[in-house]
């Protein structure tokens, strides 16, 4: 039904002018909020709406903490305003969620224009709410570790200020431990280094700020306390903005924007390694260097240059390295010199054009860049760099051989492509020189010497080799019209090494169909049995990633011991760490081991986190051993509803035959809506090893934990990325350490396994409340367990912190890229917490835990576990049970 509508909507918007549509379409959109005495009111504007129809089929429903409340509403022509008491909101202390149904179905709120200019703030009960819409609208109690004594102002008796020094003067003497603090539309912003001197406050550090129209209040421990001002208006200078102190309302505000001086002319040319810049300006200024800011992780370069006096005109000479060495948009900064240096912004608002004809070329470390200035749309100017696009397919398979091509190669210097095999954990390759045009036969490439292990995977690339044996660009291939699957492939080679062990090869593909051979090994030694395998279900063989006995499948596996006659096996590989720690216990089988493949081809039942190929030691695929006659469990790793993920039924010639999951909304919503699996195919049972958290602990320390980006590929583009940028400025934020150091909490770094080379104690200053956490060192749950405050991004492992009632804060500086592809559930329904998108947001949020000792908010988690108990992997077992039951009937 609704691909159906779908499909309709699409015709109709082909067919029906934009104009008239206009006129068709329902809107609801969040215009402001107005506050009164004894409630406030949320203001929603309608469009194509009639009144009469609207009085008759509206309902407006409050929902906080598991209990929910009918608002009353009223409407005037165009505007819906609904009210909620204050009295509603006293106890709440995370969000509540308003849902608007007309005719029994959900109404999606949208933004009314822009946000930032708009009152979506409001105070009640020493409280600080803000009113958003994510489909629905959101009442989120922002700072909930402050207080905010609104009825109490404090008064300014004078304010000074210079250059970077502020100088708030009362009429009484002021406690030592008072800070300032900048209270934006939703977020907190406290200036560093307030000193107290009696009656004043001086504060000489505004770097925290940022553009934009704030009130300033006195922060004493939890507590908040607007500043009254009957002054005149006074303005003064930091490095990066002008602020404007003045009275609005009786309240100490503030004008915060940039410096900026306005371009006259401005012209560009290059010149063998450097760019040559010419500026002209409206006002004279002394400047002695150019700032390259990078757009996304604000990291900088300095370009120095010397300039006359007072000068209206200045060229730059800038080695392109600084613009292309970090492939990104940037802007382009001016620093004064002298005692009081200012940063000014390059308005080019009022130029006709930029003084350069469009897009150009540069030569930079034998490549040819593309390069451009442009106006931003905030009128300033900024600069993008970007690579030629490298154009590159395998169009058919044909007997173990590829058939492809590569455009763009022209873009190098004495360079030659090719393509590259290269093992995913080894880094070893085989290369394989190749013209525009090429048609390449996989037997004559020697993928058994660059295997890492029996079974592996190798990925293939496009390389640009330069002369000197640089690899300049390596980029995925894909196989056109590819149709994504699993567990099939589409070419095979059996080849037999000088041991007599038999290796298989396989083409198979990623879900972003890249090319990639999967490659696994059947030793001399083991006897294969020669007619169609018999399969025992009461063999179940379980097991996690190859290298891991920490989740669902561990806990699983070791409940089966203890509480069954199931002949359960666990499968890891011998190099892990976590296999040392539990290789003595019974049924441990060794991944590839003789006996592992004597299990594997007995296993009636396999049980796995992730995909099946991580339990047995050949392909998980129709045709290898009897694979098809087994039953196949799929236990997760997480509670799913944040972004899809690969396990849609769709992507299996052999989906799961069971799926379990932790709610009824998860199955619905998410499995069975989303991902396509039948009612009973999916089981209601909680995760297994939720079954070993306590509910009870209260340890103190913080656990960073960030999950991975899909789109880091490289070494390059990991050191590259913001994701390193982001942590690695996190874990140096000079107001983070004094916070830990201060209050003497530890912060402990857990990168995701595929980033623990980089972040670690080696090669990063760590500060000395921050501990570096290696792979392995302890498992994730008894991390878990052992903190109070969890600081993540997008990673499922929230949810266990969650059901043991402890804090999480989230860290989405990159929200809008990691869901590019959308998100299964509203974003209020899973990610349970505060949502930093800034690291200054993300320290407040922090900050604010551990003054009110880590309490959490006060959440209804019915949505997502419809269980909490320690009886899932009793639940677990049943349901398995019952579904091979079924099969066998």
């Amino acid at each position: 039904m609704n691909t159906f509508r779908r499909k309709i909507g699409s015709r109709l918007r082909k067919r029906v002018p934009r104009n008239i549509r206009e006129y068709l379409i329902k809107k609801v959109t969040l215009h402001d909020v107005e506050t009164h005495a004894h409630h406030f009111t949320i203001n929603l504007t309608l469009k194509n709406f009639m009144k009469y129809q609207l009085e008759h089929k509206l309902e407006i429903e409050l929902s906080s903490a598991g209990t929910k409340y009918v608002l009353d509403y009223r409407i005037e022509q165009n505007r819906l305003q609904i009210e909620i008491p204050y009295i509603v909101l006293d106890d709440m202390d995370g969000r509540a969620s308003i849902e608007l149904k007309y005719n029994q179905k959900q109404m999606i709120v949208g933004l009314d224009g822009d946000e930032e200019s708009q009152r979506l703030s409001f105070f009640s009960n020493d409280k600080y709410f803000n009113v958003s819409t994510q489909g629905s609208l959101v009442i989120e109690n922002l700072l909930p570790g402050y207080r905010f004594n609104m009825e109490e102002p404090v008064e300014v008796d004078h304010l000074s200020a210079a250059y970077g020094h502020l100088h708030l003067e009362f009429k009484e003497r002021m406690d030592s431990e008072c800070h300032l603090a900048c209270l934006y539309q939703s977020r907190l912003r406290v200036l560093e280094n307030v000193f107290v001197e009696d009656d004043t406050l001086v504060a000489e550090d505004f770097n925290t700020l940022t553009e934009g129209h704030p009130t300033l209040y006195l922060l004493h421990g939890h507590e908040l306390a607007p500043l009254t001002f009957s002054g005149d208006a006074l303005t003064m200078d930091t490095m990066n903005h002008e602020i404007t102190y003045l009275s609005e309302d009786g309240y100490l505000t503030l004008e915060i924007t940039k410096h900026e001086i306005e371009l006259t002319r401005f012209d560009a040319s290059v010149e063998d390694d450097h760019i040559n810049m010419q500026f002209a300006f409206n006002s004279p200024a002394t400047l002695h260097t150019l700032l390259i800011v990078d757009a996304t992780t604000g990291e900088t370069v300095e370009v120095p240059f010397s300039s006359s006096e007072e000068t209206m005109t200045t060229e730059i000479h800038v080695p392109l390295s600084a613009l292309i060495d970090t492939v990104s948009r940037k802007r382009l900064v001016l620093v004064t010199s002298g005692p009081e240096p200012i940063r000014l912004q390059l308005n080019i608002s009022n130029l006709d054009t930029i003084g350069f004809p469009g897009r150009f070329q540069a030569e930079y470390q034998h490549e040819v860049y593309k390069i451009w200035f442009y106006g931003r749309r905030d009128g300033l100017l900024g600069f993008n760099v970007a690579q030629r696009p490298l154009r590159r397919q395998v169009v058919q398979v044909d007997d173990f051989t590829l058939h492809g091509y590569i455009k763009g190669q022209d873009a190098f210097i004495d360079c030659t492509p090719h393509l590259a095999f290269v093992d995913r954990y080894s880094q070893e390759y085989a290369r394989v020189e190749v013209d525009e045009r090429f048609r390449v036969d996989l037997r004559s490439v020697d993928i058994i010497d660059i295997k890492s292990k029996d079974k592996t995977v190798i990925d293939l690339f496009v390389e640009i080799v330069h002369s000197s044996g640089a690899v300049l660009r390596r980029e995925k291939i894909k196989l056109k019209d590819a149709v994504y699957k699993k567990d099939t492939h589409y070419g095979r080679q059996e080849i037999m090494d000088s041991l007599g062990n038999t290796h298989y090869h396989l083409i198979t593909i990623t879900p972003f169909n890249n090319l990639k051979l999967e490659s696994f090994m059947i030793p001399s030694s083991i006897e294969l049995p020669e007619d169609r395998v018999e399969k025992d279900m009461n063999v179940w063989l379980l097991g996690e990633r190859y290298d891991t006995a920490q989740d669902n499948g561990y806990a699983m596996f070791r409940w089966l011991k203890a509480h069954t006659d199931i002949e359960a096996y666990y499968v890891i590989e011998d190099t892990s760490e976590d296999y040392q720690k539990i290789r003595e216990e019974s049924n441990i089988l060794r991944f590839g081991s003789k006996m592992h493949f004597d299990v594997a081809f007995r296993a009636g039942v396999l049980l796995g986190t992730h995909d099946l190929e991580n339990l047995l030691p050949y392909k998980a695929a129709r045709g290898f051993f009897g694979y098809e006659d087994t039953v196949k469990i799929f236990l997760q790793h997480g509670v799913l509803g944040r972004k899809p993920v690969e396990y849609h039924r769709k992507y299996y010639d052999l989906p799961f035959d069971l799926f379990i999951v932790s709610s009824e909304a998860e199955k619905r919503d998410v499995v069975m809506n989303r991902m396509g699996y039948s009612d009973e195919e999916v089981a209601v049972t909680g995760l297994a090893r939720f079954d070993l958290l306590p509910y009870d602990n209260a340890p103190k320390d913080i656990l960073l934990m960030p999950t991975w980006r899909d789109w880091i590929n490289t070494d390059e583009m990991f050191l590259d990325s913001e994701y390193y940028a982001r942590y690695n400025s996190l874990i140096h934020n000079a107001r983070l350490n004094r916070l830990l150091e201060d209050n003497d909490v530890r912060l402990n770094f857990y990168p995701h396994y595929r980033a623990q080379g980089y972040f670690n104690d080696e090669h990063m200053d760590l500060g000395p409340n921050i501990r570096f956490i290696r792979l392995g060192q302890q498992t994730v749950q008894d991390l878990l367990i052992q903190h109070a405050l969890l600081i993540t991004d997008f990673s499922s492992v929230s949810f266990d912190f969650t059901l043991m009632q402890k804090p999480v804060a989230y860290y989405h500086f990159d929200a809008k890229r990691f869901f590019r592809q959308g998100s299964l559930r509203p974003i209020p329904e899973t990610f349970i917490g505060d949502i930093a998108h800034t690291e200054e947001a993300l320290v407040d949020a922090i900050e604010a835990y551990i003054h009110n000792g880590f309490q959490p908010k006060t959440n209804d988690l019915s949505g997502i576990f419809t269980y909490q108990d320690h009886n899932n992997r009793r639940r677990i077992h049943d349901a398995v049970m019952d579904k091979i039951n079924s099969i066998g009937d």
